[in-house]
């Protein structure tokens, strides 16, 4: 006599648990940020790019001034290889600050827009948890505030994905699924 056993009910039972866990997709959008907000970061904060791929802006002579340190009334170094630099950012001579030091950021010369002076903004660009799952924003009212009025400046999408980060945004969701159906 020949005896039959199986673990097909066990097989279904896992089968069934894996399609139940794809429709809810918080996990599923969680990785798709996780996995795009390097390339977000990057682009905005980094290489200065708008969502259509072009400069997001370029900064005005007065606000490099700030950004670099460099006034006139700035302390330079006197000796060594940094010499004729920049050893501070002099003090301010007009307002409530006027007489104090001014705060020295170190950011570059470059003239194109990065959103970044004090990286507040750049630290804060986290995965945030919304009414559909997870995407990509703001902790701090602020910091979205700030991102708000950036693109009314600079008139231009800085915020939303570029066909890149879509395309990855979709690779990185087919992985998921593909990994979550093996058994």
């Amino acid at each position: 006599m020949m005896q039959y056993q199986s673990n097909i009910s066990q097989v279904v039972k896992l089968k069934v648990k894996q399609f139940s866990d794809l429709q809810n997709p918080d996990q599923m959008l969680r990785n798709v940020a996780s996995g795009v907000l390097p390339e977000l970061k990057k682009r905005v904060h980094i290489l200065g790019q708008a969502t259509d791929g072009g400069q997001i802006g370029t900064y005005s002579p007065g606000y490099m001034a700030l950004r670099t340190g460099n006034y006139s009334n700035s302390k330079k170094v006197t000796r060594g290889a940094k010499k004729g630099q920049n050893k501070d950012a002099g003090v301010a001579t007009r307002g409530s600050r006027k007489g104090q030091a001014r705060m020295k950021y170190s950011r570059t010369a470059d003239s194109k827009v990065i959103l970044s002076l004090t990286r507040q903004m750049e630290n804060d660009l986290s995965i945030v948890p919304s009414g559909k799952g997870y995407g990509i924003g703001f902790k701090n009212p602020e910091n979205f505030r700030k991102s708000q009025y950036n693109e009314k400046t600079y008139k231009k999408r800085i915020w939303g994905l570029t066909l890149a980060e879509k395309q990855l945004a979709i690779k990185i969701a087919e992985a998921f699924i593909s990994e979550n159906l093996k058994s």
